[in-house]
């Protein structure tokens, strides 16, 4: 009953720590280019929040303030340092018997950066609604199905300030990562409470900053405020929940709302005013919910090797346009040749008709773009189409726009286009050409990063993925 359910808050407040997202100038060796500083974040990092029973040693591995994390024995001799957790504001929810004693569960951690879950109607700002600081720990408290012998032990972290997601960017997808990797030894699994506007560029981003991922991190979240009756928020939490904590994890990044799991770089938010917000168009869901769960088993990869590494440089000088019949190409010079001189534009998302099309009678416009390429500029073509997949030699105006240098995206969404071009650039170690070339690589198959630990990760079918 709620008896069993015990919670513990603290008021202490983290130390002074270094800044999570710090961003690192990195110097591209083939094209001379600097990666932007894209501001601070609005979410302060939470830290290491729970010590696990295993003893783990942390260390600094490289200038860009990464940890290399390893497993040592519990009485071993080469035990050198004792993780300590900082104080810090969090709640726990630990699984207890009948009886009161308490059981060893799957432990989840639980980071909240706000969204519409967290929010109510604000008399401040004329009813609208904002997110308000322990909501969802109230409402979690009241949850008697966190008291089931069947849920996992649940850490949970709200971040200060919460925030809408429109209000998210790179700086905070850093933290939340960093916050991650701290916590990855001593939490099962992870689960992410966001706004919907964004969670997907976020999930997505996760998704390319975790390298060697062997845990599931779940996003979820709510299209009606938890606090209201008809709230979609407290089955999208459990089920997020279980999925994070199940026997047979689904080790990567994901999302889960409204009875689907769906792999986060193939996920858009494409209804703004119904429960079911998120679909994967062009990729089954890796599971759906209903009297049972079902998963598309073939669709799931093995958890990666190696050490969990964060890779948090992200080169965000790219712009999306969407033409339309009748723009103006001079519009698009413009934006090129003033981007090119000021370096602050390293690519550009083209989202064209059907299969990646463009009138190919303007002629203004293929030189427009072939100027971009010699520009160093890296012109990606999408579609504009909810589903498919761009085909540019499909076409004679497709054809054109492939003779001028513009790279095809296939099937990826927007969000994981602007994410993946971000990531790479961000590298530093790839030219523009090369990036090109990776748009169109797995994710598992990308060449690791510099300094990073070398892994391999098998498919089902047993092909190797470097």
């Amino acid at each position: 009953g709620a008896s069993n359910l015990r919670a513990s808050h603290s008021s202490r407040h983290a130390p002074n720590r270094r800044n999570h997202s710090r961003t690192i100038a990195s110097g591209n060796p083939r094209t001379g280019s600097v990666c932007p500083s894209f501001g601070e974040p609005l979410l302060k990092p939470a830290g290491l929040l729970f010590e696990y029973d295993n003893i783990a040693s942390l260390r600094s591995c490289n200038d860009d303030d990464e940890l290399d994390v390893r497993l040592l024995p519990k009485d071993g001799d080469n035990l050198t340092e004792r993780v300590k957790p900082p104080e810090s504001d969090f709640f726990f929810i630990p699984q207890v018997t009948r009886d009161g004693d308490e059981r060893q569960r799957k432990r989840v951690l639980v980071l909240c950066t706000g969204g519409t879950l967290t929010m109510t109607p604000n008399s401040d700002i004329g009813g609208a609604l904002s997110p308000v600081p322990g909501a969802l720990t109230d409402f979690m408290k009241s949850m008697l199905e966190l008291t089931n012998d069947k849920m996992p032990e649940v850490v949970v972290h709200e971040y200060s300030p919460l925030l809408d997601s429109a209000d998210m960017g790179p700086p905070d997808w850093q933290v939340i990562a960093r916050d991650i990797k701290s916590n990855y030894l001593h939490f099962d699994g992870f689960v992410v409470i966001s706004g919907t506007d964004t969670m997907a560029y976020a999930a997505t981003a996760l998704s390319f900053m975790l390298e060697n991922l062997g845990k599931p991190i779940v996003f979820t979240g709510s299209q009606v405020p938890i606090a209201e009756p008809h709230s979609d928020a407290r089955q999208n939490l459990i089920m997020a929940l279980i999925f994070a904590a199940r026997e047979a994890p689904i080790c990567e990044v994901t999302i889960f709302f409204h009875g689907r799991l769906l792999r986060a770089c193939r996920s858009q938010k494409v209804n703004a005013g119904a429960l079911h917000a998120f679909d994967s168009p062009n990729m089954p869901p890796l599971a759906t919910t209903g009297i049972t769960i079902n998963e598309n088993s073939h669709l799931i990869l093995p958890p990666a090797r190696g050490v969990l590494r964060v890779h948090t440089r992200m080169d965000t000088r790219l712009l999306a346009l969407r033409p339309v019949p009748g723009f103006d190409d001079q519009i698009l010079r413009h934006t090129i040749e003033a981007g090119a001189e000021s370096g602050s534009l390293r690519a550009l998302v083209l989202q064209l008709y059907g299969t990646g099309n463009a009138p190919a009678a303007k002629k203004d416009l293929i030189e427009c773009l072939k100027r971009a390429t010699d520009l160093g500029i890296l012109v990606i073509a999408s579609t504009q189409c909810h589903k498919g997949s761009v085909m540019m030699g499909h076409y004679a105006t497709g054809k054109a726009l492939e003779s001028a240098g513009v790279v095809p995206s296939n099937d990826m969404t927007l969000e994981a286009i602007s994410c993946k071009v971000a990531y790479l650039m961000g590298r530093g170690d790839l030219s523009t050409e090369e990036v090109g070339k990776l748009m169109l690589t797995h994710t598992d198959a990308l060449p690791p990063p510099p300094f990073s630990s070398t892994y391999q990760r098998i498919s089902r079918n047993g092909r190797i993925l470097y």
